[in-house]
């Protein structure tokens, strides 16, 4: 249960508790006033006015049963404020025709206060200007019957403290309750405040907690995606290469010596190493001279190797151990590219051509390159294992070449599939957007 239904389940609590304290102070009230007022009755505090109209009562018993009826009326005053106090106005005037007494004033000067006290702010307008208008009219009545000032102020004196004194000190009350009313909501409404304050604190707390772990994953996802991008550049740059230098080195060692073919062989392995190392010292440079700015401002130019402008280079080294035809009526690898699709579709070119070097020598390899759409598709396709592959240790075979052909391939929105082909041997296919929509800019 929350604190604010605890509070208000309290109040109600409070509240029920009060309307029995109060009810048992009614009866109290009542009771007092009748003990008191009998009192007052058997020591002849009675036939206070001396008027024309006054008469006795036939017994003495009729004012004590009168001050009873105006006690029921004390019963029901918080009730029915204004009601008791018509009732207690009747009470007086009968009291009054049989020459007025204490025990009955005080009956309807508790009544009067209890009416000032909890009528509505419309009876209790009412009531003051009937009460003001009661006391001036008599006193000034009084005054001019006795033809004397003092009688005036006599009147006024005692027709003020019978029916203003009350309503007056029953405001006073009112007005003393009302501030503390306001004072309590005010204080509630702080705690609320306060409350609401904390909990909007708490969520605060929450949410710099969450946006600081959304952060941290943000954090370890960029550096997930950062080390597969170097995993696929690395794998790129080093076992490309070195795939070619094992197998050429390879082809040579199953052969018996020949002084043109290992120079060949040599020839080879050396362009296939200095090609390794040009395009690392690429990477390294990127790695390093991120934010490194020349004379004019800009960044530095470090181009990022492998274009299909190069394919040709790519092609020629492999057609010197099989037959490699390249297919590019679009014209394709002499077009102007974005970076990112330029790039990844030369990686893919050269994984493939690699793949059907080591894993089916001698088989004649065809290279494709279309345009299809805002997309540039290009297939690798060899016919087949011809001859023994050569060997190639397990740590320049990652495993891992499909799989970066493939991300390569989704990181642009395109595709890549690989398989038998239709008719034998193995077909890499990759679609890649090039259009503004799916690419990269130009490299600075």
């Amino acid at each position: 249960m929350s604190t604010s239904d605890g509070r208000a389940g309290a109040s109600r609590s409070l509240r029920h508790v009060w309307r029995i304290e109060d009810r048992r102070n009614d009866v109290l009230s009542a009771v007092m006033t009748f003990v008191l007022g009998w009192l007052l009755i058997e020591v002849g505090l009675v036939g206070l006015v001396r008027a024309p109209f006054v008469v006795e009562p036939g017994a003495p018993w009729w004012r004590v049963a009168l001050l009873a009826a105006g006690c029921l009326l004390i019963l029901v005053k918080r009730a029915h404020p204004v009601l008791a106090l018509l009732g207690g106005v009747l009470v007086t005037a009968v009291d009054l025709w049989w020459g007025g007494s204490l025990a009955i004033t005080l009956v309807l000067w508790d009544l009067l206060y209890a009416a000032a006290l909890w009528s509505g702010p419309r009876a209790r307008a009412w009531l003051w200007g009937v009460a003001v208008t009661v006391a001036v009219v008599g006193s000034v009545a009084a005054g001019e019957a006795a033809r004397d000032v003092r009688q005036f102020v006599y009147v006024a004196l005692q027709l003020g403290a019978v029916l203003l004194v009350p309503m007056w000190w029953a405001t006073n009350v009112r007005t003393k309750s009302e501030l503390a009313e306001l004072a309590d909501e005010r204080a509630d409404l702080a705690a609320r405040e306060a409350e609401a304050a904390a909990r909007t604190a708490e969520l605060e707390r929450q949410r710099a907690h969450d946006l600081e772990r959304i952060a941290e994953l943000d954090r370890h996802e960029a550096v997930r995606a950062e080390r597969a991008a170097m995993a696929r550049d690395l794998h790129d740059v080093i076992a490309s290469h070195l795939s070619t230098i094992a197998i050429h080195s390879g082809a040579a060692l199953a052969h018996p010596p020949d002084a043109a073919q290992d120079r060949a062989a040599l020839e080879q392995v050396r362009a296939s190493a200095v090609a390794s190392l040009d395009e690392m010292r690429s990477m390294i440079l990127l790695l390093r001279t991120e934010g490194r700015r020349d004379g004019a401002g800009s960044l530095d130019a470090v181009a990022a190797p492998g274009r299909l402008a190069g394919l040709d280079t790519l092609l020629d080294a492999a057609r010197a151990t099989t037959a490699v035809t390249l297919d590019d009526p679009d014209g394709v690898a002499g077009s102007a590219l974005p970076a990112a699709a330029d790039q990844a579709l030369f990686r893919i070119a050269q994984e493939a051509v690699t793949n059907a070097l080591k894993h089916a020598p001698g088989s004649p390899v065809t290279v494709r390159l279309a345009r299809d759409g805002a997309a540039v598709v290009l297939e690798v396709h060899d016919d087949g294992a011809r001859g023994t592959p050569a060997p190639v240790d397990g740590p320049l075979s990652a495993g891992t070449g499909l799989l970066t052909m493939r991300e390569r391939a989704d990181g642009l929105g395109g595709a890549l599939a690989a398989g038998p082909g239709p008719g034998g041997g193995w077909t890499v296919r990759a679609r890649v957007p090039v259009g503004e929509h799916a690419t990269a800019t130009e490299d600075a």
